[in-house]
């Protein structure tokens, strides 16, 4: 009996038949993935970025000045309130009236919440 051959367009018609179509591709895709390697990192280090670009006293004058004006008054021994520099010292007569008015007030307010 005589064997049998498979036909030689058979046997190659397997070889590479996947990677064949790739080939030409494989350039377009690396530099799609490069393309989008760096848009991920342009964007992490964007919004790694974001606090320091943030809207802070740095950037508002006002703010600014309001703080430059509370820490000269603290440095002086003052206390700022209201957009005034209270006087550092009082006399031992105005701490008397102080604490007695400040007793009174704790007073009133001890007396509303009950």
């Amino acid at each position: 009996m005589k064997q049998q051959r498979f036909p030689q367009t058979m046997i190659n018609q397997n070889k590479n038949s996947f990677a064949e179509p790739l080939k030409g591709s494989v350039k377009y895709l690396a530099a799609i993935l490069t393309a989008l390697i760096i848009v991920l990192t342009v964007f992490a280090g964007i919004t790694a970025l974001r606090p320091a670009l943030a809207n802070t006293d740095w950037h508002d004058n006002d703010v600014s000045e309001q703080i430059s004006k509370e820490t000269r008054c603290e440095l002086r021994g003052g206390v700022y309130e209201n957009n005034v520099c209270l006087p550092p010292n009082l006399t031992a007569e105005g701490e008397k009236q102080a604490s007695a008015y400040l007793i009174i007030k704790q007073a009133e307010i001890n007396k509303e919440f009950k």
